[in-house]
């Protein structure tokens, strides 16, 4: 496979995400779940643009460089939407759409070997860079969703297992 196709696969990939996480989003109940759906199709644009940079930087030759993709990352958006409310307020007892983040970790995993398999593959070393970042995207949108499914599941271990870990600013 070469870039080009390889490009062409992610931004099928990160489009389908998009119209994914919209569908999630309208089906939940539970604030704290939405608003993680609303924000991880808002990245999953945000990545079709980075992308469509990147396409074009590798075309003419342009060097990537080595910042985050993005500006801000998921959790900082979900740390601003979380510290607006009273934690009870987000303690709601909807648990509604458990499937769905159990689809969307699946997704986001799918996501993190394609681009794996993609920077196997790759042997520019630009295309290299690309692929490690956008698996490191995929590895955060899955810790993120990972994170609120055993906050919402499973508070009370929540509570034990993660004052040391992802996300500990809920507390």
């Amino acid at each position: 496979m070469n870039i080009e196709e390889a490009v062409k696969g992610a931004v099928n990939f990160e489009r389908k995400g998009v119209s994914f996480y919209m569908e999630l989003a309208s089906q939940t109940e539970n604030r704290l779940g939405r608003r993680l759906f609303y924000t991880l199709a808002k990245e999953e644009v945000e990545h079709i643009l980075i992308i469509d940079d990147i396409r074009r930087k590798l075309d003419r030759g342009e060097e990537l460089g080595k910042d985050p993709l993005m500006k801000t990352t998921i959790e900082d958006q979900m740390k601003q939407f979380f510290s607006a409310f009273d934690p009870e307020q987000l303690q709601e007892k909807k648990m509604s759409n458990l499937d769905g983040y159990e689809m969307a970790m699946e997704i986001e995993n799918k996501g993190y070997e394609m681009y794996d398999k993609f920077l196997k593959e790759a042997e520019d070393e630009k295309a290299k860079t690309f692929f490690q970042k956008m698996k490191e995207e995929e590895k955060r949108h899955f810790d993120a969703l990972q994170n609120v499914y055993f906050y919402l599941t499973n508070r009370e271990h929540w509570y034990s297992e993660t004052e040391s870990e992802v996300w500990n600013w809920m507390v």
